[in-house]
Parts: structure tokens; sequence; C-alpha cells
């Protein structure tokens, strides 16, 4: 070897040396190394393979990884599995170069199939170093190989570094979130323990109390020389408690039940009213009621006949704990039970109260189980803290949803919502306004036969489209739901037996006015119908100017709905 020769390679080999271990990152270290040895050696190509199992937090066990390569877009695949040919080539030596085949190439998961010069070499027990050139002159012979031994295991060495660099950042975020998890869970197990310990504590009073009660005065029925009116008071004084220890205990069993998922529901239908009515009727006549608290009962108009489809029992245990929640927390003031109508299909429970009211920082664990406004041994209400909760979950269970709103020293509004439990038969039309005829209009309706008719009804609110659609059922009539413009136009499009369209003009995506003009243009013949409240003077005229050919104005009268149908059908 000539003198330029020799130096040049010593220089060669001092540059690759130098690049290695220049950083922490294993990239940025393979990358450092092999741009420096490819740009001496003119290699087109250059990969680090490393075992899986060598990668810190590696969920594979077993094949390889290219964590770097340059240029990529040469690699099919950065994952490889275990090798038979690389284990035999390594047995023998710890690197060797040769012409590339389609068998290397596969194994590897290199793009190039086969021609050019291949050369490997071992990182210790960590993976391997791939080179590539195009010019199968390329082929690396012994002595060039053992060249770059030292520096390769030098490579390695650093490559362990970066591995155990990054393990230990990894393992310490680890320590970190796992000691924040347990710190949080610390104090989740703390605060648990607290709230128990407070509702054994509650619990213990709240049953004592009127165990005591009912002992007493028990004992005291024994006494012969009680007068009348006095026996009448005590006896009155044991039934009102026994009353409230009996709730107490269904309340408490009934969570336990709900925990392991072993509260049954029954439902059935039954009319509401009268069940409301009962309920607030109970309350007035309970000579425990403050007489400085005004108990109201507030029932939407002409809803005598009201029935509904859900657990009339869980209902009134819903209703008798709000009930009793107000009670507790209203020294004096307005208590006001009731329920409304949503939008014609769901019913809405309330109980507003004038009393203390809920601060806004314990507003968002009111229905947590054991908690309450007030833990401390001078707490002025008493109560278990599983009452609230036990609304929320029997709530839930009733496919429904409870909310509130409170404010302190104003009072507090609780509300329960149950969808879908409104019994849409022919009591809608019974129950409109035209009272007066509403019996030979539901014979008539009775009589009516659409079944081999088909309805689309264009509406987004779920809410509606179901008001609708159990006004329409009544008449056998098929229907069919659009929930915006865009699926009116692709239903008309796709079937042509639509016979009326009930379109709404405020939707998403394709407004009404456009799928009306839209499905004209696909069938002029089919009837649209335009449900609108023309909050704009101008709205009508629009309407009609897109083609709809008639209107029926919300709040949607059942009896109104009925002649478009005949009308049109």
């Amino acid at each position: 070897m000539q003198t330029n020769d020799l130096i040049k390679d010593i220089s060669f080999l001092y540059e690759l040396a130098l690049s290695v271990g220049r950083s922490l990152d294993k990239k940025e270290n393979c990358k450092q190394f092999l741009h420096t040895l490819m740009s001496f050696k003119n290699i087109e190509f250059g990969c680090v393979w490393i075992k899986n199992y060598n990668i810190p937090y590696s969920n594979v066990s077993s094949g390889y990884k290219a964590i770097y390569s340059h240029p990529i877009i040469k690699l099919k695949t950065v994952d490889i599995d275990d090798s038979l040919f690389l284990d035999h080539c390594f047995n023998d030596r710890p690197s060797f170069s040769c012409i590339l085949t389609k068998e290397i190439s596969e194994q590897i998961g290199f793009k190039v199939k086969e021609g050019g010069a291949v050369t490997f070499f071992q990182l210790q027990n960590l993976g391997f170093i791939m080179l590539y050139s195009s010019s199968e002159k390329r082929i690396w012979n012994d002595i060039d190989l053992t060249k770059l031994r030292n520096v390769v295991d030098k490579f390695s060495i650093s490559i362990k570094a970066c591995l155990f660099h990054e393990k230990s950042i990894q393992d310490l975020i680890t320590i970190t979130e796992t000691k924040k998890l347990l710190e949080k869970a610390k104090k989740e197990a703390e605060e648990s323990e607290k709230l128990k310990s407070a509702f054994l504590s509650n619990i213990s009073h709240e049953i004592r109390t009127p165990i005591n009660a009912i002992v007493g005065f028990s004992n005291l029925l024994s006494d012969k020389d009680i007068d009348a009116e006095l026996h009448k008071g005590f006896i009155e004084h044991i039934s009102n408690n026994s009353e409230k220890l009996l709730k107490l205990i269904n309340n408490l069993i009934d969570v336990s039940k709900m925990e392991t998922n072993q509260l049954a529901v029954s439902k059935n239908e039954f009319v509401l009213n009268p069940v409301i009515m009962d309920l607030f009727k109970a309350y007035t006549r309970n000579s425990n009621i403050k007489s400085d608290v005004d108990l109201r009962l507030k029932l939407p108009p002409n809803s005598e006949n009201i029935s509904i489809f859900s657990d009339k029992n869980k209902i009134i245990q819903i209703l008798d704990n709000l009930i009793d929640n107000a009670m507790k927390f209203t020294a004096n003031g307005i208590i006001e039970i009731g329920y409304f109508i949503e939008n014609d299909i769901d019913p809405v429970f309330f109980i507003k109260d004038t009393g203390v009211g809920i601060c806004t920082e314990k507003q968002h664990t009111i229905f947590e189980i054991f908690r309450q406004g007030e833990n401390s041994s001078t707490r002025k209400f008493e109560g278990s803290g599983i009452g609230l909760t036990l609304c929320q979950k029997l709530v839930h269970l009733l496919d429904g949803e409870i909310w509130f709103d409170s404010k302190i020293e104003v009072g507090s509004n609780f509300y329960f919502k149950l969808h879908d439990s409104i019994k849409s038969n022919l009591q809608l039309l019974n129950h409109s306004k035209d009272s007066a005829s509403s019996e030979n209009d539901s014979s008539e309706v009775k009589l009516i036969d659409f079944s081999n008719r088909r309805v689309l009804i264009a509406e987004d609110v779920k809410s509606n489209f179901k008001y609708l659609n159990a006004i329409i059922e009544l008449t056998d009539a098929e229907v069919i739901w659009a929930k915006n413009g865009a699926d009116a136009i692709d239903i008309c499009k796709s079937n042509d037996s639509i016979d009326l369209v009930l379109m709404d003009i405020r939707m998403p995506e394709i407004g009404g006015l456009d799928a009306i003009k839209q499905i004209k243009e696909i069938d002029s013949t089919i009837p649209v119908v335009v449900q609108t409240a023309f909050a704009l003077n101008n709205e009508k005229e629009e309407c009609l100017a897109a083609g709809a050919d008639d209107f029926i104005t919300k709040p949607i009268d059942p009896h109104k709905l009925i002649e478009i149908l005949q009308k049109f059908l």
C-alpha cells in the first residue's frame, strides 16, 4: 500500500471514529456515523437494524427494527423477522460483503431486488449495519472489513449507550407518571375514606333518630292514663318515623343493588297525573311539613289523560327523594312540584325550591355518593348523603337524564327527563285543543288506512320526528326519516315510491328550500308539505316559490296533520 493511500485510510478511520457517540439520541448518532462512512466509501444506502428485544419498551420480542436508514425510500419496511441467513453468516464472521440476491433482498425488506454489492457489519449482540452500492465492484475484501472492525465496535458501544439513555428517560417518565397516579389514588382513597366515615356517622344518626322516636313513643303508649289526643299524637309520631326509617332502608338497599346491577326495571303504561297528585297530597297531609313552606303543584293544561310507559314506582321514588331534598334545605318559602311536556313527546319533571341553594364549588359533586352540602358535626340539615345519588342512578336506569341549577340564598331547581316515554296513540288526538270533536275525529282516524303509502319526514330534531311519526303511525302509513335536506334528496332519488314529503325549513347541510327545489326536479308530482312557524314574513312566499304544495304551522296540531295526509294521500 502506498503512503498516500495509507494516510487516506488513517484520515478516514480518524474522521469515522470522531463521528461516533456525538449524540445520545440514537437516530442522530446513527446519522453522524453512517453519513461519514457513506461519504468516504461512495455508498448509496446505509441502514442500522436493532433487535427488537434490545429496544426499550418495545412490544415485540423477535425480529429487527430499522432505527435509521438513508435514504429511507429504499426500504419496503422498517420491521423484519429474524433471519436465518444473517444468523448463519454472522456465526462464521462479524462482517461480510457479497452480491445482492433476491433472497437477501427479501430477508432485509430491501426494495432493490438484486444486483450490486451489499456489506454487513454485526453490532455485537445488538443488531447489524447494512451498506449497499449498485456496483458489484464495490464488494469489500477482508482487509477493508477488518479495518472498520474497531470503529464499528465503538459504534456498537455508543448505540448501547443511546438505548440505555432512552430507557433511563422512559423509566424516569414512567416513574413520574406512576408517582402522580399513586398520589392521585392516595388522595382519592383518603377522600373516599373521609366520605365513608362521614356517611357512617350520618347514617348512624339518621337510623338512630327515628328508632329512638319509635321506641320512645311506643313506651309512652303503655301509660293508661294518657289522654286520647296525646295518644293520637304519639301514634302519628311513630307512624311518621317508621315511614322515614323504611324510606332510608329502601334507599340503602337500592343503592347496593344498583352497584351490583341487580336493580330490575318494571315498565308499564300508567296515567301520570294521579301519581303526581297522590304524592303531592301525601306531603300536604304530613304533619312534619314546615308551616312556613308553601307546597305547590303545577301540571300542564289538558294533561288529565296523559299516560307514559315507564316504571311507576321508581318515578315515585325519584320524586320522593327530590321533594325530601327540597324540604330539608327550605326553611321557609315555596316548593313547586310538577312536570311539563317538551316537544310534545318527553315529560320533564321538576322540583323547585326557594331554599339555601348549593354553592358553585360543590355543584359538580352533588350527585356523588356520600356527598352532602356539609359534613361537620354542627351541620344544620339532616340527610344520609345517598338521596341524590340514587335519583341520578334511577333516572339513568329509566333511560333519562337529570340536571339542576342552583344559586346560594335563591334556591335550587332539579329536573329530570324520561326520553320517549309518552304513549303516542289515539290520546294525541283526544288531547288536542279541539276537545269538542275529539271523539268523532278519533273514530275517523281508526278508519283511515294508508298502509300502502310512504311518507318522508325531513326533520333534524329527533323529538320532533318522533312526534310526527307517532301521529302518522295511527294511519299505518310507512314513515321514512331524513335527518337533513341532503338525506331527503338522496332518498327521493333512490326511492320512486315516496307519496308525501313533510319538510322542515331549517336543517343542516342542505336547507328545506333548496331540498324542495331539488326534489321537485327529481319528481314534480311528489307533494311537499312545509312544516314551519313562519317566523319571517317572506318565508311563506319563498316556500311557494321553491315548489311547496302546502303548509302546516308549528306547533303542529294532530288533527291538521291528519287532514294533510287525507288531502294528499
